[in-house]
């Protein structure tokens, strides 16, 4: 591996993933059942002022008479934490595929594809074909993938990566794979 630029060593990885879902309750829910996710905390909820957009808009682009109902930060596991936001009149859009624009999809590493799979589906989660075998880099025993919807439509991945990656060019970075959460972490 290269030793980074002085700009590349400003940028440690990313922090959090931002997801705006049509009911917020619901999707905490979601994601506490099917991958443990903890809630860290809440900045609102229905239960206090919103955040309006008057406020907020000229900061993250909140569009003018939008007002945010409920916003939580999530522990995902040993990666990225994610940001759960309830907007209040939203547009309607599409459902999630992987040809949108913009972040079409998260992919959450897992131990045991059927397990995920599993607990999904039973927290209401649409299972799509799989879970099929990677191919090409990605290739290796036990290595597996497969995606799904959420109740809310949005995309998710999940692979099962027991066996390494090949790489184009043998000087590149490793690609980042979450290590197995401890049982019990030292704090």
């Amino acid at each position: 591996m290269s030793t980074p630029s002085p700009r590349q060593a400003n940028f440690r990885g990313i922090e959090h993933v931002g997801i705006t879902v049509p009911d917020h309750a619901e999707a905490v829910k979601f994601f506490e059942d099917v991958f443990g996710a903890e809630v860290m905390f809440s900045l609102t909820d229905k239960s206090r002022d919103p955040l309006p957009a008057s406020a907020l808009g000229p900061k993250n682009g909140l569009r003018s008479g939008r007002k945010i109902v409920a916003v939580s930060t999530m522990r995902f596991g040993n990666g990225a934490n994610m940001e759960i936001f309830e907007i209040d009149q939203p547009d309607d859009q599409p459902r999630d595929n992987i040809a949108n624009l913009g972040i079409n999809h998260i992919s959450v590493t897992v131990d045991d594809i059927d397990a995920a799979s599993d607990a999904f589906a039973k927290a209401g989660g649409e299972l799509l074909e799989g879970p099929y075998d990677l191919s090409d880099q990605e290739e290796g025993r036990g290595n597996r993938g497969r995606f799904g919807f959420t109740p809310w439509g949005m995309l998710i991945e999940f692979e099962q990566l027991p066996a390494p990656m090949s790489y184009d060019n043998p000087q590149a970075s490793e690609r980042l794979i979450p290590d197995p959460r401890k049982a019990t972490e030292e704090v």
